[in-house]
């Protein structure tokens, strides 16, 4: 069959913005970049993109000349964006046909593109077949010096990281990485899978220690009762590489699986085990790391994107973890990208600090498009919520809170405070680590002077409700009570006082976790103590805090509160009573000082 070798320049003219459902915010833009029957090919699938050293943004796909088949004519095709997306260039194809007739018939796919930021270089490594058949299956790479304008010859990697035993191979299909931290900085990792022809199929890492001219097998999972593959890789803050794939014997909304490798992709700690709780059909996903740590942020966030339909390929969805990949979730409204039906998905930080997604949609079927998507964090929630007038933290920390509601000022016990109406006003914490008192000892505590209303109101509460771990600082005036809880767990314990306190006189409230007892002192003096049980009060992640009302916005407070602060550890009576008397800031071990003022 005659190729055809030039594409419509048209393309780059012609791109269309889509309108999508009402369930996408309206600042998240799209922009289809491969489109069925576009310069004679029938299909285009499995894309992957990178943003170079330069700030370029490299989209790839496989462009399949007849329909949608994994084993026919396809070629490697890219299209580049310089300013972050918004425009994009004409596509050109990478690579096609055999190592000896760029013409012939052959199957180039499983694009998986690395950008290696030391050198500028782009790696990319692929697959080959016959294009007449799905075996054998070759691994290639190839590099462009010149952000993406020229491609090098593919060169054969068969002898460095695939075996004449194997079957089924596959690179990717996703962008690679280039790890950052520990004792193997610089190096190249990606994930490939196979099966070893003898009923086993395994998900592996490959990596490269100089830029990608020769590469190794790494970690390696063989197993008979899973099928890793299609695997994501992500570093972590401790520079492990953490590893997401698609389990294809895996059963419905039970189909994501991970591993993680802490020797920098040579060897896995444990094997691929199930994702609770992260829902998707059985299909390819894509990890990126949007925040960290060790990079001056305030907290951890990997990005996951995967339709989120258990059975069928439909709502792509961005996903977040906050603990490396331990726990998986949504964070607000507008994180599905869109309700078509969508596959596969490659994610990349740009320039702007946006984030971009190519992906596969349409509205008949999931392989019609290729798509991109360019959205904003605020798009997809923060983990502390909107963004809005903040309330200084003196701690040294610098988790400043967000006012809610509009707490007016008034005079305080120490200084100004601040004056909660009862109705909509609190103050939410930021998310925060530092803010996590786990497992340990903590005193949580705030001046309040209140009277008007019965009914119960929140002073501190963090973490969770309900049957969730957490902590919580209550006035129950009806009840002529103060009541503070803890939950570790499936483990509770309640301390309340005799009194409300509800005199409209200032008041120093503290609930304390002490080696086994939780307490509640007021104005100085242990009020009421019980045993308390063992554990994290704050293991999920994203968690929220707040003073003032409880987390689902009941329970708010009406009154005035002053000095509000947390430490990590439990305060003695001197102390407390220093803070008390002569609002010390001094004491050590605090994560929150909010003066109010």
């Amino acid at each position: 069959m005659p190729k055809l070798k030039l594409l419509l320049t048209a393309l780059a003219l012609t791109a269309a913005s889509l309108t999508m459902p009402t369930q996408a915010q309206a600042a998240i833009t799209q922009t289809v970049l491969f489109n069925k029957g576009d310069a004679g090919y029938g299909c285009y699938r499995i894309p992957a993109i990178v943003k170079t050293k330069a700030g370029t943004l490299l989209a790839f796909a496989e462009a399949r000349r007849t329909w949608c088949a994994d084993s026919q004519e396809i070629d490697l095709v890219l299209r580049r964006s310089d300013d972050d997306g918004r425009t994009w260039s004409a596509t050109q194809t990478v690579l096609s046909g055999t190592d000896s007739d760029p013409t012939a018939v052959a199957t180039r796919g499983n694009p998986a593109p690395i950008v290696d930021y030391e050198t500028g270089r782009i790696v990319l490594l692929s697959t080959m077949d016959p294009g007449t058949t799905s075996r054998p299956r070759t691994p290639y790479v190839q590099f462009s010096d010149d952000d993406g304008k020229t491609w090098s010859k593919a060169k054969n990697l068969g002898d460095q990281i695939d075996d004449p035993a194997w079957g089924w191979y596959a690179t990717g299909p996703v962008h690679g990485i280039q790890l950052t931290r520990g004792a193997h900085a610089g190096r190249l990792v990606a994930g490939t899978n196979y099966d070893n022809g003898a009923g086993q199929n395994a998900g592996q890492l490959v990596y490269s220690d100089d830029h990608g001219e020769t590469w190794h097998k790494g970690a390696t999972d063989l197993r008979s009762d899973a099928t890793p593959q299609e695997i994501s890789v992500v570093e972590k803050v401790d520079g492990g590489v953490y590893a997401g794939a698609r389990n294809n014997a895996g059963t419905s909304g039970a189909s994501r699986m991970s591993a993680v490798s802490n020797d920098g992709g040579q060897t896995f700690a444990a094997p691929f085990a199930t994702i609770a709780g992260l829902t998707t059909p059985v299909v390819q996903g894509s990890l990126q790391r949007l925040r960290a740590v060790d990079q001056g942020d305030k907290y951890n966030r990997i990005l996951f994107a995967a339709p989120a339909d258990p059975d069928r390929r439909r709502y792509m969805t961005i996903r977040s973890s906050f603990d490396e990949g331990k726990t998986w979730q949504t964070v607000a409204e507008g994180t599905r990208i869109t309700s078509d039906w969508s596959g596969y998905s490659d994610l990349a930080i740009l320039e702007t600090g946006e984030i971009g997604l190519l992906y596969e949609g349409g509205t008949v079927d999931a392989r019609d498009q290729i798509r991109f998507a360019r959205f904003t964090e605020n798009d997809i929630g923060h983990p502390d919520a909107p963004l809005g007038a903040t309330t200084p933290d003196t701690s040294g920390l610098h988790n400043d809170t967000y006012l809610r509601g509009g707490p007016t000022t008034t005079t305080g016990k120490f200084g100004q405070a601040r004056d909660f109406d009862g109705v909509d006003d609190a103050l939410q914490l930021p998310y925060a680590e530092s803010l996590a008192v786990g497992a340990g000892d903590f005193t949580a505590m705030a001046w309040i002077k209140y009277g008007a209303s019965t009914t119960p109101q929140a002073i501190f509460w963090g973490y969770n409700i309900n049957e969730f771990s957490q902590f919580w600082l209550r006035a129950e005036p009806a009840d002529g009570r103060t009541r503070g809880l803890i939950t570790t767990g499936g483990n509770t314990a309640a301390v309340q006082t005799t009194k409300a306190y509800n005199d409209n006189a200032w008041h120093h409230v503290a609930l304390q976790r002490k080696a086994g007892t939780l307490s509640i002192w007021v104005d100085g003096a242990q009020a009421a103590s019980v045993t308390a049980p063992s554990g994290s009060v704050s293991p999920g992640r994203p968690f929220k805090m707040y003073v003032g009302q409880r987390l689902d916005g009941a329970h708010h407070f009406d009154g005035s509160m002053d000095e509000v602060r947390l430490y990590k550890r439990a305060l003695t009576a001197t102390e407390l009573n220093s803070i008390r008397t002569a609002n010390t800031t001094t004491v050590p071990d605090v994560v929150l000082d909010l003066p109010l003022g």
